[in-house]
């Protein structure tokens, strides 16, 4: 079941931030910057939803899971499961077998002690399915019932100090009910985000959605 913090999470787009508020939901209409990395097929272009009209969604639930290794990139998981909840959405049996494979990762992990990544996947893919259902999901159908705030903040707590873990969690909660939670973890995310890395490109093409804060942020840990 939802927390009572999870269904908050749940808000409009009216309830974001300005910037996000135009741009649309951050977990779906914000690619992370991964590179050559292997992802799920996906089109050209700089669009958020280059999805390809020619991929066999039956093998979605099997294709995602296969890219979700242990020694792959956070920002790479984040990327693979905003793609497969892109795909999901409008095929209400893909999204049934990617949960179910998600949820099973988890099970078989020991509820996500052994691998954390099992359980911040599951999480993830919860929330951004839940922003893209509703814009292209034309049946509506009902949402995955888990926490997916909860289930990152339990892996970021087994996994410990993880930047691209934090970042995942600033983006899940950047509506204005929840800003100050944003900026703590947001904070840490830019921490430990190296010159040069994916995160710190991903963070400067995210600029629209953080305005000034990123630039902020950073000006107030020099002094």
């Amino acid at each position: 079941m939802h927390s009572p913090f999870g269904r908050t999470l749940a808000v409009p787009l009216l309830a974001l931030l300005p910037a996000v508020a135009q741009a649309g939901p951050p977990l779906v209409c914000f690619p992370m910057s991964i590179g050559d990395a292997r992802s799920l097929a996906w089109g050209s272009g700089d669009g958020w939803n280059t999805r390809r009209p020619d991929y066999d969604r039956a093998r979605l639930a099997e294709d995602t899971v296969a890219l979700l290794g242990p020694q792959t990139p956070v920002l790479v998981h984040m990327e693979t499961l905003r793609r497969a909840a892109i795909y999901a959405s409008g095929d209400a049996a893909a999204a049934k077998r990617l949960f179910e494979a998600l949820r099973a990762r988890v099970a078989r992990a020991g509820g996500g002690k052994v691998d954390p990544l099992a359980r911040f996947d599951l999480g993830y893919a919860v929330e951004a399915y839940r922003q893209a259902r509703p814009m292209l999901d034309r049946q509506l159908s009902a949402d995955p019932p888990e926490d997916g705030y909860a289930l990152v903040r339990q892996a970021l707590s087994a996994r410990g100090s993880d930047p691209e873990m934090e970042y995942a969690a600033a983006l899940m909660t950047c509506d204005r009910a929840h800003r100050a939670l944003s900026d703590k973890h947001l904070q840490l995310a830019l921490a430990g985000a190296r010159e040069g890395s994916d995160l710190a490109r991903t963070l400067a093409a995210h600029q629209p959605l953080w305005g000034g804060r990123v630039q902020a942020f950073r000006a107030a840990s020099v002094h």
